[in-house]
């Protein structure tokens, strides 16, 4: 069975006494990721990750905004974070 490619994955700062939306990746129609910060001062986090890329965990691999529907889904690994939601809310 195929996984479903998520399309909108967003970024909740879990630190304030109400998680609030910091940030969110978007697939392009182009198979590219975008992000879009929404506070001021920025997600070191999220902005890490559209520069970096994500770590496959356990793998020693990195997948960049690039590769698209392979991002989106390493964004949605168990990264067992406290501070921070990664959720996926694709249509």
């Amino acid at each position: 069975m195929k996984r479903r490619t998520p399309t909108l994955v967003a970024v909740y700062d879990l630190g304030a006494w109400e998680p609030r939306r910091v940030a969110e990746f978007r697939l392009t129609e182009q198979g590219a990721v975008a992000l879009e910060v929404l506070v001021p001062g920025g997600c070191r986090l999220a902005e890490q990750w559209h520069r970096s890329g994500v770590e496959i965990l356990g793998a020693g691999a990195r997948v960049h905004p690039a590769a698209g529907p392979d991002f989106m889904l390493a964004l949605l690994q168990p990264f067992g974070m406290s501070y921070y939601a990664i959720v996926d809310e694709s249509p």
